[in-house]
């Protein structure tokens, strides 16, 4: 169904509408806040609580969506991010920590190999050293940055500091980073 009879169908039978938003675009949306919300930190219901709420948030937001700003594919995955994000900070602000170890099971695909899931978990256990190594304040701003996709002037409001430190201080980690492991400045 393309997204303009998607769109008329929620307007005139809102039941129909969503039953039909559901069954095209709830394996998408899934796989959205499933990428974010991975376990051990987040369980099979905690995913499902996102979903049907990112759900709820496009049907009570009906009004705000205009198909010359994107797809309702597009919409559906920018509010089930924002909405896993959402989660993933709300248990950060709770105490509740969110480590760089923590990994879910990933599918196992067709071109999956022993030695390349080695080699990845490897890398990821070397970065995760390298930015424990970074120390305080550049560990938690580059976790809240890229690991909770928090603003530069969010993390600047809960860490006390200005927005252009945090930035600074960012763009510096970035660079150890890079050169520990031999990347490209850009």
């Amino acid at each position: 169904m393309d997204d303009a009879a998607l769109l008329t169908l929620l307007q005139s039978d809102s039941q129909a509408g969503m039953t039909a938003l559901m069954d095209e675009y709830s394996g998408l949306v899934y796989a959205v806040v499933k990428s974010k919300l991975r376990a051990p930190a987040f369980g099979a219901t905690d995913v499902e609580h996102c979903v049907a709420d990112s759900f709820s948030e496009f049907y009570c937001d009906l009004g705000k969506y205009s198909p010359e700003q994107g797809s309702i594919r597009s919409w559906l995955c920018v509010i089930a991010r924002h909405n896993a994000m959402d989660a993933l900070r709300r248990r950060y602000r709770e105490g509740q920590t969110v480590s760089l170890d923590d990994e879910a099971a990933p599918p196992i695909a067709d071109d999956f190999s022993v030695e390349g899931d080695l080699e990845d978990r490897a890398f990821r256990a070397e970065l995760a050293e390298a930015v424990k190594a970074l120390g305080q304040p550049d560990r938690e701003i580059i976790l809240r940055k890229y690991w909770l996709a928090q603003s530069s002037k969010e993390i600047a409001r809960a860490m006390h500091m200005t927005v252009s430190n945090v930035d600074t201080r960012a763009h510096r980690a970035i660079r150890k980073l890079r050169e520990r492991f031999g990347g490209e400045e850009t």
